[in-house]
């Protein structure tokens, strides 16, 4: 009987790592990434040898027999819909939780000196710090999900927008629209598309670092989609909008108190800078923001309307920018020592006047003015805005 049990179990292991062994990343039947790590990959069960980063952690080869899942493959040991990825109540969910270090940061991002600089990513010396609790940018599966609307607008559109191109069987905007859980050719977050540092000051058209974005948020986006999202890429596109295309970085010589090599006039904003994909809680995390603008900006709690409301469009460029009765250098974004910005009347910390006055916020053409295509106001003629 024990020897009959013994044989058994060395059976049993002996096949599962044969399945382990030809499925690892190593053998290129998947990508190496987050799920896959030996040390920090995907763990919801637990075994002995070690599984982890395995197949056998999301995929149970027996399921299909036991009525563990129905009617699913490969053999998933729950529905393939967004609670595979995050439902704790069906067994199983790893991203359930926000990220202990939610919200990320700029002090937290990638540095000068590693291969992405600037990249939204939990770093120890240059290195990602590795594990489910350290991806900064996830607010939680209740912030993906939130129902809640202000003025007809979703809190969380991509999943709750009927536009997006998968949805799961509940109507949910899946993962799968942004994210490979095995892993893709790109640098971080399982991503299916490029989505990476700041760049595009070379790019005679629309950047390829935020082709992620650009792929719906174009003229290749859901077909659903409303105009305004799908000019997205237009604004960024510098054979569509020259010298103005995106929010591009600008540097004066005379007053740079710091500029970082990996930055270069031209480059324009990476979209994480100031929208997170998965929805917002707001920077204070009860009061959420429209626009899915990210959580991780100072000040950025409950802005609803930045292109109607004067504080929030204020709010929102202060962000980043130092009034000019600010204090120089008192901000860092990107690595960039942000000075003041000129003093002009709007400018200063007591006024009331929104930059999107001056600045835009259009949306209607190709080339309309507004924050993803700044012009300033001698272009558009409002030089007697200032007075």
């Amino acid at each position: 009987m024990k020897a009959h049990f013994s044989s058994r179990l060395v059976f049993v292991v002996t096949a599962l790592l044969v399945v382990v062994f030809y499925f690892s990343p190593s053998q290129g039947q998947i990508q190496d990434g987050a799920h896959t790590d030996p040390l920090h990959g995907v763990e919801r069960v637990v075994t002995i040898p070690s599984s982890r980063g395995t197949c056998v952690q999301c995929h149970d080869m027996h399921a299909m027999d036991s009525g563990q899942v129905t009617g699913e493959e490969p053999a998933l040991f729950r529905a393939n819909n967004n609670a595979l990825c995050f439902d704790v109540s069906g067994g199983g969910g790893c991203h359930n939780e926000p990220a202990v270090n939610y919200p990320m940061p700029d002090s937290d991002f990638m540095p000068e000196f590693s291969l992405y600089p600037g990249y939204p990513e939990t770093n120890a010396g240059g290195e990602i710090t590795h594990g489910v609790d350290l991806r900064g940018r996830w607010p939680g599966s209740s912030v993906y999900e939130n129902s809640g609307q202000y003025l007809g607008r979703d809190y969380s559109p991509h999943y709750l927008d009927p536009d997006m191109p998968l949805q799961d069987n509940l109507g949910g905007g899946m993962c799968l629209n942004c994210h490979s859980p095995h892993g893709t050719d790109n640098a971080f977050d399982l991503l299916t598309a490029n989505y990476t540092n700041a760049g595009g000051h070379a790019d005679f058209g629309t950047p390829p670092n935020q082709q992620l974005c650009f792929d719906c948020h174009g003229p290749n986006g859901p077909g659903g989609m409303n105009s305004s999202g799908r000019l997205i890429a237009d604004y960024f596109d510098e054979s569509v909008n020259p010298g103005t295309a995106g929010h591009q970085i600008r540097r004066n010589p005379d007053i740079a108190l710091s500029w970082p090599t990996s930055v270069q006039v031209g480059d324009k904003l990476p979209c994480y800078l100031c929208h997170n994909p998965h929805g917002s809680r707001g920077a204070n995390g009860s009061s959420p923001n429209t626009f899915m603008l990210n959580d991780g900006r100072p000040g950025w709690s409950g802005l609803t309307d930045p292109r109607g409301n004067a504080q929030d469009s204020r709010t929102i460029c202060f962000g980043c920018h130092i009034p000019s009765d600010g204090v120089p250098g008192s901000r860092v974004v990107m690595g960039i020592v942000m000075n003041t910005i000129p003093d002009k009347g709007p400018h200063r910390m007591s006024s009331a006047r929104s930059c999107a006055e001056v600045h835009g916020s259009l949306y209607d053409t190709p080339s309309s003015v507004n924050i993803h295509n700044i012009v300033d106001e001698q272009k558009r003629g409002l030089e007697d805005f200032w007075k």
